[in-house]
């Protein structure tokens, strides 16, 4: 992608987007910072004293643009109740590189709002359209603070509607809606959309849920639900449900996704670890697994939990991370293998774009164990190819049920995509 803007291409856009209530991409291929879309937008400024950006406008990012907000970066949106409610945020179409380090995190909405603050603070969350199917766009090591949607069907911090980003290392906190039935949602998931959250903390949540796949009604095909991987995260005794704030009778995960070593607390004192490993794997896309505590249901209707945790999962301090998150290239392609799920066997398509390319694909486990490598750095020319996998492992043994990811090489390029195996 381009990383320098025409002197005339800017020009343009600062006489398109004057005074609109939005600031619109150019669609050309650019990568866009906030240092950018100052020098762009009137209603996008730095606030040198707060050191944050403000943004005074919606951000549309077009399919063939980048947005890239810098590590340690702030960016709060400013919300008007009087006369009408009006919040910003971010559509994207094209891709969004939010990259934050654990030592330079990036907040995105007022860093000092909380339940007690006023109107001002909120803002309508981030919105995916579309795109990043294989992972290119990425929020890292941010925080998504009071987040409220103005559309009440999209009542989330992060929306996904054909589109798969990865969210890993992320906060969601403050979250709150006036509706007291199917309320907000830290993530809400539509359509053929497969994003990887991991390692993220959802807490303080007023009538709301940490993730709702389908977000738009109740009663279309489970089938076709979306899919998300849930890995390493915390759902907080603070994330209270639907229903109320604090609740401890209400879920928190509904619909779809598959759960994998997840800590979904109630009270201040108890986890919900009903559901024991392996739990319900059968992988034929209908969500059935739902939480059977006595007390409560803290999930409901999801595809799979397994591992869950009766305790807070503190990364670098009580447990070794795993990498489940895929990355892109621009010399391979990578297809979801079919069937899947599948039980005795599948077939994984693999584009090369290059001649004389040195391949490799291995299958992991959902803890990160190598467990088969169908090819091992093998030259392949360019063009589609594939390859079978029987289920098994290194030693021919079919390995148990359960979620696989595989992973494609070369040299220092990779895709990622997970598999489910079920067993008849």
């Amino acid at each position: 992608m381009k990383s320098i803007i025409p002197i005339a291409l800017l020009a343009f856009l600062l006489s398109l987007n004057l005074n609109l209530s939005a600031w619109t991409s150019s669609n050309q291929g650019v990568s866009y910072t906030m240092d950018t879309l100052c020098l762009l937008s009137n209603d996008i400024s730095y606030n040198s004293i707060d050191e944050m950006y403000e943004v005074d406008c919606n951000i549309v990012i077009l399919e063939n643009d980048t947005l890239k907000i810098l590590p340690g970066e702030t960016v709060k949106f400013f919300s008007y109740a009087i006369p009408y409610i009006v919040k910003r945020g971010i559509k994207i179409y094209g891709y969004l590189i939010a990259e934050g380090e654990a030592d330079k995190k990036i907040h995105l909405g007022d860093p000092e709002a909380t339940f007690a603050t006023g109107s001002g603070d909120w803002w309508n969350g981030i919105e995916f359209y579309n795109t990043s199917q294989n992972g290119e766009s990425i929020l890292k090591y941010c925080t998504l603070r009071a987040v409220k949607h103005i559309d009440e069907f999209k009542e989330t911090a992060i929306y996904c509607e054909n589109a798969s980003p990865i969210i890993d290392h992320c906060t969601f906190i403050y979250m709150a809606t006036a509706t007291e039935s199917n309320g907000c949602s830290a993530v809400g998931i539509k359509g053929q959309s497969y994003p990887i959250i991991s390692y993220c903390n959802f807490k303080n949540f007023f009538r709301g849920i940490a993730i709702w796949c389908n977000v738009y009604g109740f009663g279309q095909d489970t089938i076709n639900y979306p899919s998300p991987l849930v890995y390493g995260c915390n759902v907080h005794s603070s994330v209270g449900g639907f229903y109320g704030w604090p609740c401890d009778y209400d879920i928190v995960v509904l619909y779809g996704g598959f759960l994998d070593n997840c800590y979904l607390g109630f009270w201040s004192y108890y986890a919900d670890t009903t559901l024991g490993n392996p739990i319900d794997t059968i992988g034929d896309g209908i969500c059935t697994t739902t939480s059977n505590n006595e007390l409560q249901q803290k999930y409901y209707m999801v595809d799979g939990v397994v591992n869950p945790r009766g305790d807070t999962l503190l990364t670098d301090i009580n447990e070794i991370e795993v990498e489940v998150l895929p990355t892109t290239t621009q010399y391979l392609t990578l297809n979801t293998n079919f069937p899947n799920p599948f039980s005795s066997n599948t077939t994984i398509e693999f584009g090369v774009k290059k001649p004389h390319a040195n391949i490799s694909l291995f299958i992991y486990d959902s803890k990160g164990n190598c467990i088969k490598k169908l090819i091992d750095n093998k030259k392949y020319q360019s063009g589609s190819h594939y390859v079978v996998w029987m289920g098994d492992n290194e030693n021919s043994s079919p390995v148990p049920k359960g979620i696989y990811f595989y992973k494609l090489f070369s040299g220092d390029q990779m895709l990622v995509k997970k598999a489910i195996v079920v067993k008849s």
